[in-house]
């Protein structure tokens, strides 16, 4: 038979907010690091040429990403507690 009991592991749900803000600080570093390398192939190999020009484009949309992921990361784990705080509100009403 199913139950029909809501339980919510706040502390399940605290370590994954942790996790996707950990994670999201990780990717940013992937991120910087790989534009660091793309600027050194720009300057030290590729410098002219339409291959260059190429490089040159990708680079500046690959720099929007800088950053971007830890905040979605940060906003993640945001709306974790959210969404923690606003069951434990209503918690007071129900039991």
């Amino acid at each position: 038979m199913a139950s029909n009991n809501c339980v919510i592991d706040d502390d399940y749900c605290v370590k994954m907010g942790e996790y996707y803000k950990k994670q999201g600080g990780g990717l940013d570093k992937m991120i910087s690091d790989y534009l660091c390398l793309l600027r050194t192939v720009q300057s030290e190999a590729i410098i002219k040429g339409d291959v260059a020009k190429a490089l040159d484009c990708f680079i500046k949309y690959a720099e929007k990403m800088q950053e971007q992921i830890g905040i979605i990361s940060d906003t993640a784990q945001t709306q974790v507690t959210r969404f923690l705080d606003r069951v434990d509100e209503t918690d007071k009403y129900l039991f």
